[in-house]
């Protein structure tokens, strides 16, 4: 690959255009200060709970890595690139600004090329999200590497990434929340006697306390969100590695049920969620959705679904089409009403949109499963989530909504497949409209 010499336009390199503002560095408190001091190993990953700073730690690091080596190929990875740009290159960018170090981002590439002190440094970005992505890192020679969230990468990309780094006294960063015990990079790396002991990987742990920049209100608003005794609690406040066993929504009980209905012109918006299934159950779920200052009130109003095994024949999508027609019309459900179609549902999105019969505005949903439980476990605590009584498979597929234990030993989070689809129908329009889903999202980098 022959590359483009931009050496003579690095003469006179300004920043970029790209509206990105200066990112001021706080001081750092003593745990931040010691990995940005002290990770001086073939691989230094940070732990951290939510908001404990160490992302931003991880970023002065590498940095700072890059401007002492004279090799000028590194490599910087997130689960996705979408999610690497936002939750690192962007704040990245900030910080060289507000350090005075030009770069430019040539997003064609997905290279960003940094100039400083006189040198001239190339970052390739990726992401390592589905099996295979280690072929696309084939072939590559770096001197350094910063992997975001590595926990959720795939771990074949993983390992030929860390292989990939062998110019001179290569270091890698990575950055992490706690999760399942039997992860890859807990057994490998985080928990490795022998490479601890050898100094080949080095670990610091960041709490939320530990990051000065963050209101003693701020922190106490952030530990409200879970209760304690809950897996997220233990993973996203205490940095706990502990798997998910037992009911998933542990903490739903007969408050998050209600009895009596709210005229529809009381909500705000009034939307739909669905899941989609072919042989089994296709079913949806009408959600009046409340905002309040301080936070926002969910209700699900209805549900109805097709069960197919039950039923002993599969619909047809024009049969599909029909019955959400009819709940649109029962709820007088317009353009300003949302329907969210599952992601796997094609062909039901391509029937919806041929017909004229639906006024409602069609979108689709793909979910993170980790994500979404979490964001519904912490409104079930609040009792911002409220289910009618007459939702009676809602209810019962919630109560019975358990851990896959066998997903657990191979380091796996997620629910057993098995009467799923009422609480899967629920997803869409309570992440959508969740005013907690900006907290939650910075709580998955920073």
């Amino acid at each position: 690959m022959i590359r483009h010499d931009y050496w003579k336009e690095y003469q006179s390199l300004q920043f970029e255009e790209d509206d990105i503002e200066y990112f001021p560095l706080d001081p750092f408190g003593e745990v931040a200060s010691t990995f940005i001091l002290q990770s001086d190993a073939f691989i230094n990953i940070a732990v951290g709970s939510i908001r404990s700073g160490k992302t931003i730690a991880s970023i002065v690091r590498f940095l700072r890595y890059i401007q002492s080596t004279d090799y000028t190929y590194f490599a910087m990875a997130g689960k996705t690139l979408k999610a690497l740009k936002k939750n690192v290159v962007r704040p990245m960018k900030g910080i060289m600004r507000s350090l005075g170090i030009k770069y430019h981002h040539r997003k064609s590439d997905d290279e960003i090329d940094i100039l400083n002190m006189g040198k001239l440094r190339t970052i390739v970005l990726y992401g390592v999200e589905k099996k295979g992505s280690d072929e696309i890192i084939k072939g590559s020679t770096y001197a350094g590497a910063f992997l975001d969230e590595v926990t959720v990468m795939d771990p074949e990309g993983v390992h030929m990434l860390v292989s990939r780094n062998s110019d001179g006294d290569a270091k890698i960063f990575m950055t992490c929340k706690p999760g399942n015990p039997n992860n890859f990079v807990y057994t490998e790396y985080v928990n490795n006697q022998e490479k601890l002991a050898n100094d080949d990987v080095k670990v610091v742990n960041f709490l939320i306390d530990d990051n000065p920049s963050l209101s003693p209100s701020y922190v106490r608003h952030i530990k409200s969100i879970y209760p304690e005794d809950s897996l997220f609690y233990k993973r996203n406040i205490l940095n706990q590695w502990v798997s998910g066993q037992g009911a998933i929504y542990d903490k739903f009980n007969d408050d998050n049920i209600y009895d009596t209905y709210m005229p529809l012109d009381w909500y705000d918006f009034v939307e739909v969620g669905s899941d989609y299934g072919t042989s089994t159950t296709t079913c949806y779920e009408v959600i009046g959705i409340k905002e309040f200052e301080d936070h926002t009130q969910f209700d699900v109003i209805r549900e109805y679904g097709y069960d197919a095994k039950r039923e002993g024949v599969t619909q047809t999508d024009a049969q599909r089409v029909d019955d959400i027609y009819h709940l649109q019309e029962e709820y007088h459900l317009e353009k300003n009403n949302t329907f969210y179609v599952s992601h796997d549902a094609t062909s039901l999105l391509s029937a919806l949109e041929k017909d004229d019969r639906i006024k409602m505005s069609l979108d689709t949903f793909k979910p993170n499963t980790l994500e979404c439980i979490q964001e519904i476990s912490s409104l079930f605590y609040k009792n911002y989530l409220r289910i009618h009584k007459s939702c009676t498979e809602t209810i019962k597929q919630i109560q019975g909504y358990e851990w896959d234990t066998k997903a657990a030993q191979n380091g796996e989070d997620k629910p057993v497949k098995k009467d799923d689809h009422y609480p899967d129908a629920l997803r869409a329009p309570i992440i959508t409209h969740s005013n907690q889903k900006e907290i939650l999202a910075g709580v998955i980098s920073f």
